[in-house]
């Protein structure tokens, strides 16, 4: 076979599936993609922006069935039960790590200062 023409026997091609689904299928799979999103800390109109943008074909997809109020609201559920819980890591400004106590595992207690 040439490079650039798949094989159909291996099993490792990628092979995409288009699957029926229902108005309920759908607006569980626009619950999921805005929970996931509101769970990593991006606000209402983060989230709504992604449903908005054709890039993101699966959420786009959603907001073209289901519609725009209907994924606003989705959205602001999500964003309301779920938003609050998320953390964002930050360094720790460079005045607090001067000051860090490190613990040694084989002796005393020392600062960074040594």
């Amino acid at each position: 076979m040439p490079y650039d023409d798949p094989d159909p026997t291996d099993p490792q091609v990628l092979v995409g599936v288009a699957l029926p689904s229902s108005e309920e299928a759908t607006r569980e799979m626009a619950y999921v993609f805005a929970e996931e999103f509101a769970r990593m800390g991006m606000d209402a109109h983060g989230v709504l922006s992604l449903f908005t943008n054709p890039f993101y074909a699966g959420a786009h997809q959603i907001y073209q069935a289901l519609g725009a109020d209907a994924v606003r609201g989705i959205v602001e559920e999500c964003v309301t039960v779920f938003g609050r819980t998320a953390a964002r890591i930050q360094d720790a400004p460079l005045v607090c790590r001067e000051n860090l106590l490190m613990i040694g595992t084989d002796g005393p207690l020392m600062t960074n200062d040594k």
